[in-house]
């Protein structure tokens, strides 16, 4: 009778280990999709940067045209 205490605990105690590792295989994968959602979201953070920053530039370049048309009238 003790021995199949202990197989039927063994075996509970198995399936419940199981069932641990299954979520945390679980998390892991979640985990990871957070991880490459996060590192997309920063490049695409990155990327909206660099677009104002060339925006920008060509924002001075306008004035500078601008300014030289405005300019070239006058004399």
């Amino acid at each position: 009778m003790g021995l199949a205490i202990s197989v039927f605990t063994l075996y509970l105690n198995q399936r419940r280990t199981k069932k641990e590792l299954e979520l945390a295989k679980e998390y892991i994968q979640i985990l990871s999709k957070l991880v490459e959602s996060y590192k997309k979201g920063m490049e695409s953070q990155q990327q909206l940067e660099k677009e104002k920053l060339q925006w920008q530039k060509l924002e001075g370049i306008g004035k500078l045209l601008g300014w030289v048309v405005e300019h070239a009238g006058e004399e």
